[in-house]
């Protein structure tokens, strides 16, 4: 609860407790007000929202922040878990000063040290990851500043470090696909799965996630449909569970071609196979892809089997190890002509933004593109 009392100037303070510091001792924040009235406004605000103590660490408040928002569901847990690892990153770099008393330098010095390799893995992140650091630190303080904790973002000027390399990464050309899929075709990776899960993706375009909650429940090899319902995830450091798609747009029927179906039925007897085999032991989650007693597969081992593969086929880095394949899937359906709208419904983007964002323009396309304005030229 909030106190509220009138100080020896004529002036309205309101003070409240808000929990204990890292050492055990009670922390107390106080707000002053020159009218009662804006004084009583500000106690019953303060008590509603439970807001932070103004002396907390980035880490201490940012955290109260995401479980808040995970509470009343303005984002998953799967979004939540890389909010926390985010602000781990910069509560490491800006160290336990109180979140209010952090400046636009100090915001900007982390971030130049973040550019060069000052992460949790020790590795320099891409222009795509360091904007997402940006976006989750910003977020914070906008909410501080929407909620009056602070008066002023100091991440507003956040400009990033220069540089960089904004190039994204690219979808394999037909060349390099092929030699990914022969790499993987002689593999024994993810008990023998890796080459029908690379070239499954490579046919329809599917998420990681996506792929690995797929069941055959959802699957109608006759008419040829995939139903795209829901897709696993796995949080540092925990295990694997499935969930709903973060939009509908994510909930699909993708069609199929008969190379797509011949794929399934070769991997419905290897399956099969395994469940006799089995026995008792077997897990029955009607999932396409498993491993021999049904469980579900590791996703981090997922993509570094691709990993593997695709330096064994001598790909460039560019090249994602298993997105890339989604990538050169709807690269794919650009180049033969699928408009945009279609592209973005069977990738399940909510916004036509993203699926600008994995089409790769090569120089085949460069060359049509070149050809296509013959007819105007002087």
């Amino acid at each position: 609860m909030a106190s509220l009392y009138k100080s020896s100037d004529g002036r309205w303070t309101v003070q409240w407790s808000a929990g204990r510091d890292r050492h055990g001792k009670t922390v107390r924040d106080s707000r002053t007000f020159k009218s009662e009235d804006l004084a009583f406004h500000f106690k019953v605000e303060q008590e509603r929202r439970g807001t932070g103590t103004g002396k907390e660490s980035l880490i201490s408040r940012a955290d109260t922040w995401v479980d808040h928002r995970l509470g009343i569901g303005k984002i998953g847990e799967k979004t939540a878990v890389g909010y926390r690892e985010r602000i781990a990153a910069w509560g490491r770099l800006l160290g336990d000063r109180p979140y209010k008393k952090l400046t636009s330098a100090d915001i900007e010095s982390a971030y130049g040290r973040l550019a060069a390799g000052d992460t949790p893995t020790g590795r320099i992140p891409s222009a795509r990851t360091l904007n997402h650091y940006k976006s989750v630190i910003r977020a914070f303080f906008n909410a501080m500043e929407k909620a009056s904790e602070i008066d002023r973002n100091p991440t507003r000027a956040l400009e990033s470090p220069n540089g960089l390399d904004k190039r994204t990464r690219r979808a394999p050309s037909r060349t390099e696909m092929q030699s990914i899929l022969d790499e993987a075709e002689a593999s024994r990776a993810l008990f023998g799965q890796i080459g029908f899960i690379l070239r499954l993706s490579s046919h329809l375009g599917l998420r990681r996630g996506e792929i690995a909650a797929l069941r055959w429940s959802d699957l109608d090899l006759v008419a040829m449909t995939a139903s795209i319902t829901r897709a696993a995830t796995q949080p540092t450091g925990r295990e694997v569970y499935f969930k709903t798609p973060k939009s509908t747009a994510g909930i699909r029927n993708i069609s199929m071609l008969e190379p797509t179906v011949q794929l399934l039925h070769q991997q419905r007897k290897r399956v099969a196979a395994w469940r006799l085999k089995a026995g008792r032991s077997w897990a029955d989650n009607d999932l396409v892809f498993c491993d021999p007693f049904g469980q579900v597969l590791d996703l981090e081992e997922m993509s570094r089997s691709a990993g593997r593969i695709r330096d064994a086929a001598q790909v460039s880095r560019e090249v994602s190890p298993l997105h890339g394949t989604r990538h050169y899937n709807l690269t794919q359906l650009h180049k033969a002509g699928v408009d945009s709208v279609t592209i973005k419904t069977r990738a399940g983007h909510a916004d036509i933004r993203s699926t600008v964002g994995y089409i790769t323009v090569d120089d085949e396309e460069d060359r049509k593109a070149a050809e296509a304005a013959r007819g105007a030229l002087l």
